[in-house]
């Protein structure tokens, strides 16, 4: 009888340091050593880890996940929980790759299911998984918010450790999208894009490691950027509010005439306060006619400290 109880206790115990897994095929002991690249299991034991721990585990599981991505994506929209996810943006997360915000929406709003999109589970079983096949474009804040939640969540679940850096992530872009003109938004889009791709390229970076994203909010989003100041170039010389992709402006694709020669410029009127014309319907730009910020004159920074 105490054999027995003895058997049972360090069988107990066995299985609490040990899970069965379906590992390529076959049932295997899940060892604690091998437990931290399937951390979706037991996401409460790597929730709270030393930063050093979290860069260690982020690094780790990146080199094993990438060594059979579709695989480890079977096995992870195969776990009860697993929040949904278009099957494309899984295996970038898998790798370490920044995901298509716009392809993330359109898996939201989709509501085709692609039958030939199929993993297989082994032992005769498979799983049909959705893929979007209509475009929402990523545009406004809420467009933003909307799919940068769903990333949050997605990538939350494959790695816990990574919540509190991708929630702090989100306070700090969604604070531009606040103080910076609704007109100008597509410029911190761009900006987020960019960090995305940088964090893809030094995965051993944060997401809250705002200091790292400093020299990108110079290119983006200063007026004295390359890309705000190629911007501005570009829609001066194309007349202004155009379709920025055809390279026509407002003028229906003809050249500009002394009359247009306005184009391109702050509009005077709206930094005094006294323009009736929405940003889209004014033949000039609405935005500070000192430093070219998305601000009017008397709010300038640069103005006041001139002064």
């Amino acid at each position: 009888m105490r054999r027995r109880v003895r058997s049972e206790e360090a069988e107990s115990e066995r299985s609490e340091e040990e899970h069965e897994y379906v590992l390529r095929g076959k049932r295997r002991k899940l060892t604690p050593e091998r437990l931290q690249f399937y951390p979706w299991l037991q996401p409460d034991q790597f929730r709270r880890v030393s930063s050093k721990r979290a860069e260690e585990l982020t690094l780790d599981c990146y080199e094993e996940w990438s060594d059979d991505t579709k695989f480890y994506r079977g096995q992870v929209t195969a776990t009860p929980g697993c929040p949904s996810f278009p099957l494309s943006q899984w295996s970038l997360l898998l790798e370490g790759r920044a995901p298509d915000l716009e392809k993330v929406l359109s898996g939201h709003y989709s509501t085709t299911i692609d039958p030939k999109q199929t993993q297989s589970l082994g032992k005769g079983f498979e799983i049909t998984l959705s893929q979007p096949t209509t475009t929402h474009r990523v545009r406004t804040y809420g467009d933003w918010s909307v799919a940068t939640d769903l990333w949050v969540e997605a990538l939350t679940f494959l790695m816990p450790w990574k919540e509190g850096e991708l929630r702090g992530y989100k306070r700090y872009l969604s604070g531009f999208f606040v103080d910076v003109h609704y007109s100008l938004h597509s410029r911190i889009i761009d900006f987020d894009r960019a960090c995305r791709l940088k964090i893809e390229g030094q995965k051993y970076l944060r997401f809250d490691s705002v200091t790292e994203f400093r020299r990108l909010e110079i290119t983006h989003l200063s007026s004295l950027g390359m890309v705000a100041y190629s911007e501005l170039q570009h829609l001066s010389t194309s007349g202004g509010t155009g379709d920025k992709s055809s390279g026509k402006g407002s003028s229906g694709g003809k050249r500009m005439g002394r009359g247009d020669s306005s184009r391109g410029e702050p509009c005077h009127n709206w930094n005094r306060g006294a323009c009736d014309k929405s940003s889209s319907d004014c033949s000039r730009f609405h935005v500070c006619n000192k430093c070219r910020g998305g601000h009017k004159r008397t709010e300038c920074p640069v103005a006041t400290t001139s002064k």
